[in-house]
């Protein structure tokens, strides 16, 4: 009977579902912490790579604009030269024959008191200079409206895809040479599919390849063009010169001059005109397709991801960048 008692007084023994149940819940609370920092150890390398995104995004915007900024700048200014350099020699060497002209109309060619000979006179020193500037530099300014404006309006040129340093060939020389005719050879942006005027061929004068295209869609052609047209008609005009430096006038010259030459020197000064508003209405549409070439892209393009899909089939891209 004692030792069943003392039995039963003993504390019963503790269910075994109570110690899983703590466990239990002792691996749940590890499980959370474990995905708490987890989710926090994700959303801080996501957040740090979209920041780095959007301030690598910007840093390149920023370069671009200032790009942008400088080809815009290089363009006006090479525009502003070339046509200040052009526009000059072109008016000086219009008003000399001009007023030859006149001087011989009214038979007063021969007095030195004249209005036209004393205006040809003050004339002659600035034409002289315009034309030694002209002659010294036009290539200079040709090769910078093709570095400052043809280059960068071109919105898929890739200098990668060259195989040399350019296949332009077209200079002064080789217009002379291949006959380039001042009074036919007109500026033309017409280009559509039936016919296409804004390229000429002039074939080589031995009837062998390679021919000659003048683009006038360049700024450099044009420059060119008009440079070639400029040198052909001062060749030409030396009775005016003789005159307008007071020096004798060559009796000859004088009279196929009066005879036929006034009429070219009309058509031809007609045409430079024609090329000099030619060549700046190219120039300022070209320093438009600068601003279009970098013109800011749309939202989507700032998106992660997408923009660069995109600018695998050129969108989303202000610049064509060469292919390595």
């Amino acid at each position: 009977m004692a030792l069943t008692e003392n039995a039963g007084d003993l504390p019963a023994p503790r269910p075994p579902h109570r110690f899983w149940q703590f466990l239990t819940r002792l691996f749940t609370w590890a499980e959370a912490e474990i995905s708490y920092v987890k989710g926090l150890t994700l959303f801080g390398l996501v957040s740090t790579l979209l920041v780095a995104y959007f301030q690598n995004l910007s840093a390149y915007q920023s370069k671009v604009s200032a790009q942008a900024q400088a080809d815009i700048t290089a363009a006006t200014q090479a525009f502003a030269d070339a046509s200040s350099a052009l526009s000059t020699p072109l008016n000086l060497q219009r008003a000399l024959i001009l007023s030859y002209h006149n001087a011989i109309t009214a038979n007063t060619d021969g007095d030195n008191a004249a209005y036209d000979t004393v205006s040809a006179r003050n004339l002659y020193k600035a034409y002289t200079d315009a034309y030694s500037s002209l002659s010294q530099n036009y290539n200079l300014l040709a090769r910078k409206m093709e570095l400052y404006v043809d280059w960068p309006s071109n919105l898929y040129r890739d200098p990668t895809a060259e195989g040399e340093p350019t296949s332009d060939n077209i200079d002064m020389s080789r217009l002379n040479a291949y006959g380039f005719d001042c009074e036919t050879n007109m500026p033309s942006f017409q280009k559509d599919a039936k016919q296409d005027l804004s390229q000429i061929t002039l074939t080589n004068p031995q009837n062998n390849p390679p021919a000659l295209t003048i683009d006038w869609y360049s700024a450099k052609h044009n420059v060119l063009a008009i440079e070639t047209c400029f040198e052909i008609t001062h060749e030409s005009m030396t009775p005016v010169l003789q005159w307008a430096s007071g020096s004798p006038v060559d009796p000859a010259k004088k009279t196929a001059f009066i005879e036929r030459t006034f009429n070219v020197f009309q058509l031809r000064a007609s045409n430079q005109v024609l090329r000099l508003n030619a060549f700046m209405s190219l120039a300022m549409f070209d320093i438009d397709k600068i601003r279009i070439k970098y013109r800011p892209n749309g939202f989507i393009c700032s998106l992660p991801g997408v923009s660069g899909i995109l600018s695998l089939f050129g969108h989303c891209t202000p610049i064509h960048t060469a292919t390595p």
